[in-house]
C-alpha cells in the first residue's frame, strides 16, 4: 500500500510540474473585498404547518399537486 501511495504522489508531483511548466506558476489571488455585514430579514412570513388530516378538512379531501407538465426544456 505504501509503495502505491509513493507512486501516486510522484505521478501527482510530475503532473503538477508539467502544468506549471506549460501554463506558468499560479499568481496570487487578490484578497476578497470586504463587504460590511448587513443582516437580512426574511421577506416571506412564516406559515403554520398543518398535518394531512387538517389539510383534508381544509381542502375537502381534494389533493392539489403541482407537477410540471411535459418534458423539461434545456436552454
Amino acid at each position: 500500500m505504501n509503495r502505491q501511495a509513493d507512486r501516486l504522489s510522484r505521478i501527482g508531483l510530475e503532473g503538477f510540474a508539467a502544468i506549471d511548466e506549460h501554463f506558468g506558476r499560479a499568481k496570487r489571488r487578490p484578497p476578497a473585498p470586504k463587504v460590511p455585514y448587513i443582516p437580512q430579514t426574511n421577506p416571506i412570513p412564516a406559515t403554520k404547518v398543518i398535518d394531512s388530516s387538517e389539510a383534508a378538512q381544509r381542502y375537502n379531501g381534494k389533493v392539489y399537486i403541482n407537477y410540471p407538465r411535459g418534458k423539461p426544456v434545456l436552454f
